[in-house]
């Protein structure tokens, strides 16, 4: 599973906070899990954060659900397409693309750029 990944603060895309990338008392649970399987076959689980819209292509943004708790988390990039009347999912290579769609990203959670670093 090649990732594009970039690290943000919250990220929890909540109602209560918008991932505005302060640390909040509030659940988490209510995002969407999503199982993905990697390269080695071997099953990972995400929380699907949010799905961007870029020039009528859509890409999924999801974080890796992990044992330990952290003030960062990755965000992992993958376009969604359509193959044989079944959406799947393509791990964005194009680290321009991926850019573009991680700023966009941020715009609809309501952070700006140079928050995140």
């Amino acid at each position: 599973m090649d990732k594009q990944e970039e690290s943000l603060g919250c990220g929890g895309s909540c109602g209560t906070c918008g991932g505005c990338g302060h640390d909040h008392d509030h659940d988490d649970s209510s995002l969407p899990i999503i199982v993905l399987t990697d390269e080695n076959g071997k099953d990972v689980t995400f929380e699907k954060l949010d799905v961007v819209v870029l020039d009528e292509r859509s890409f999924l943004i999801l974080s890796e659900v992990k044992e330990e708790e952290s003030d960062e988390i990755d965000v992992v990039i993958l376009e969604i397409k359509e193959e044989n009347g079944e959406e799947v999912y393509d791990t964005v290579v194009d680290e321009e693309l991926s850019k573009k769609v991680y700023s966009q990203f941020l715009k609809q959670q309501g952070i700006e750029e140079d928050e995140e670093e």
